[in-house]
Order: structure tokens, then C-alpha cells, then sequence
């Protein structure tokens, strides 16, 4: 896991990502927040983008966060032996996650949390929404489609919980349409490994490395 140069983003924004899947299974790396609010697994193949802290703009702050893309397919030849490019024999991952700490003392309640930064936005059809749980607490799980044009261009879901009252975060992960029943394992596994309970001393650990 790799990381990328800091970028300043909105979390609403970035669910707008779109991209490719190649399936469930992904290795996961142990990913420490720098400001020591959180760690996660994250493919180990994936570079991350660390989003710094944005005051608020008519909701929460973000606190910190990250991106997890996979890295840019490397160019390839224009021929290949026989005529055949072996870069077109596979579909390179390009389902993107990403986890923020915000503030959460403007919620009431995860109704209003959800409502926020996702179902509240007219582009996202929700076809599920259940209760959940992230680091003990209780969380939604949201999966909806993005539609732009009337078309159906992505996928996202989301996990999301208030925490303590203080301090709430939000798991995502945007592919394609219909891709829920192959990112699904995948993502459960995500949300499983999150914690914000981040002992003394390991928020300043590298990237790097096998999720135990």
C-alpha cells in the first residue's frame, strides 16, 4: 500500500467516484490514521490519499480520512505477440474505499447522519438500508445507485455510525452498478476490521504490510 500526495476533498464528493471491480478476495494491509482517530484494512494493492481536516460548510467537519484507489494500469504495447494484448484479457480493479472521521454533534440520530451524506442527495436511489454495526456501535448500512441522465452509472455502499456523540465515521465503497452481491464479502470484511480505539504510540505506524 502506497501513499499518495494529501488532498483536499468532500466527503459527499467523493461518493460521486465511480469505477471497475474485480471481485471480492482482495488482500487487505492494516491502514493507520495519521492523526491516530482510526485504523482499517485496506487492499494491500490500493494507493491511499490522506484527506487532511476541512472546517464545516453547513454540516460536520471532517476530521481526517482516506482514499483507497488502485493504482493506474500500466500502458501497454500497442501489439503484442500474435496480435493479442493480454492487458485485454483482464478487468483491472478500479472499485474505490474510503474511510472519514467527521464530527457528529450536528446529528441527532443516524437518520440524520445517513440523510446527510447520502440519502438526502436526489442522484442515489437507496435499495438497501439496515441496521449495521461498526466498532461496537450503532451503524446503517446503505447501498444505493448513482444515477446521472437517468442512467445508472454506479454503485455505492456505506456504513456509517455516530460513535461516541463526538466523533462519527463512514465507510464507503463506490463500483458498478449491480456490484453489490461481488463487493459485498469484501466490504463486510472492511467494516469488521475497523477500529477507533488506536492504542498509544501506533498512529504513527507506516503504511505497510499483511492485515493480520
Amino acid at each position: 500500500m502506497r501513499r499518495a500526495s494529501t488532498l483536499l476533498v468532500s466527503p459527499i464528493a467523493l461518493l460521486l467516484l465511480a469505477g471497475c471491480t474485480q471481485g471480492s478476495e482482495r488482500d487487505l494491509a492494516r491502514y493507520y490514521d495519521d492523526r491516530g482517530l482510526f485504523v482499517v484494512n485496506l487492499p494491500a494493492a490500493n494507493d491511499v490519499t490522506v484527506t487532511p481536516p476541512q472546517p464545516p460548510q453547513d454540516g460536520p467537519s471532517l476530521l481526517t480520512g482516506v482514499i483507497s484507489s488502485p493504482p493506474a494500469p500500466s500502458p501497454s504495447p500497442q501489439a503484442a505477440i500474435g496480435g493479442f494484448d493480454a492487458a485485454a484479457s483482464g478487468q483491472p480493479d478500479q472499485t474505490v474505499y474510503q474511510a472519514f472521521a467527521v464530527t457528529a454533534d450536528e446529528f441527532d440520530d443516524l437518520d440524520q447522519m445517513a440523510l446527510y451524506f447520502l440519502t438526502g442527495d436526489p442522484v442515489f436511489d437507496v435499495v438497501i438500508d439496515d441496521p449495521a454495526r461498526l466498532d461496537g456501535s450503532p451503524a446503517r448500512l446503505i447501498v444505493a445507485d448513482a444515477r446521472e441522465g437517468g442512467e445508472v452509472t454506479s454503485s455505492v455502499a456505506a456504513a456509517m455510525t455516530l460513535g461516541d456523540g463526538e466523533t462519527g465515521y463512514l465507510i464507503a465503497a463506490i463500483f458498478p452498478p449491480g456490484g453489490w452481491d461481488t463487493e459485498r464479502a469484501d466490504f463486510e470484511r472492511i467494516v469488521r476490521s475497523f477500529r477507533s480505539d488506536v492504542p498509544p504510540g501506533v498512529a504513527t505506524f507506516p503504511v505497510g504490510g499483511q492485515a493480520p
